[in-house]
């Protein structure tokens, strides 16, 4: 059987792949385990935890199923924390809705499966943020759950945008045909002097190549996945706690966490003398 070395969780399947060494869980607790934990058959390790930890730890519930999962799950925060990815011992078909390619080990030989999404190095790439990659991930396949998707489900919502109030909203509205949103996205490839193309896919085309300086294409990289990010961060919060944050203030957030990852990243780079690190590329073009 294939054993999943767990990382970061964004990979591997809560349910079917064999990362708790009991085997897959879905085999120890049966087809109503989804059921009964409200964590949906095909949710990747990442999609049953929260900040804290396991949304199960959190249930009140009494069900044996319950009971049984909590005892064979790992400590949480080691997944949370994680920034490496999963990987996996053994012979494992690939996941084509993933993007992701992975190893094969059959004896002496080590084959790669090459069958990759358009938008893998938008998602994949080294040097991301584990959180900020799960949510692009999930408007790659066109997942978000947008007013759009809701109507279509047949809830009765309103159609508008939550942060313009002007369109109707959707992901590519969302990212990055909306006011709000576009502000945050051009105020940072202005200062990198790129021009992407419109639309949602386009730039994940472009983000394919982005620029011929590595630490450029990495940083724009950081940009969109994190901007991505507290765009969806900041659409949920107006919609749950009503209150809502400037440009300005999403701005300054991208920022910083794009400065706290860059300055590991830099400390691994090996340059010549007259090279600059990812971090002083940044600084040069985004210190105030």
């Amino acid at each position: 059987m294939v054993h999943c070395q767990i990382g970061s969780g964004i990979i591997a399947t809560f349910w079917h792949d064999n990362w708790t060494s009991f085997g897959p869980l879905i085999e120890l607790v049966g087809e109503r385990g989804p059921l009964v934990t409200g964590i949906h058959i095909d949710a990747v390790i990442s999609e049953a935890l929260n900040r804290e930890g396991w949304w199960l730890d959190r249930s009140r519930s009494r069900s044996p199923t319950i009971t049984l999962l909590r005892a064979y799950l790992p400590n949480a925060q080691e997944v949370i924390n994680s920034e490496v990815d999963d990987t996996f011992v053994g012979f494992q078909n690939l996941e084509e809705e993933m993007g992701v390619s992975r190893p094969v080990r059959l004896g002496e030989r080590s084959i790669t499966t090459r069958r990759l999404s358009f938008w893998h190095k938008a998602v994949w790439f080294t040097g991301r943020i584990p959180k900020h990659a799960f949510i692009t991930w999930i408007a790659a396949r066109d997942r978000m759950v947008t007013r759009d998707r809701l109507r279509s489900w047949g809830l009765t919502v309103p159609a508008n945008c939550v942060l313009c109030s002007t369109h109707q909203e959707s992901r590519n509205h969302l990212l990055f045909e909306c006011a709000y949103s576009a502000h945050v996205w051009s105020f940072f490839v202005s200062r990198l002097h790129l021009s992407p193309p419109q639309g949602f896919e386009a730039i994940l085309r472009w983000l394919t190549a982005p620029s011929r300086d590595t630490n450029v294409a990495l940083i724009v990289r950081l940009i969109f996945q994190a901007v991505l990010y507290l765009i969806w961060k900041e659409m949920n919060g107006r919609v749950h706690t009503l209150v809502e944050k400037s440009v300005r203030a999403i701005i300054a957030e991208v920022k910083q966490l794009i400065r706290l990852r860059l300055d590991p990243v830099a400390h691994r780079q090996v340059l010549e003398p007259w090279q600059l690190s990812v971090l002083a590329v940044w600084l040069l073009h985004f210190a105030e």
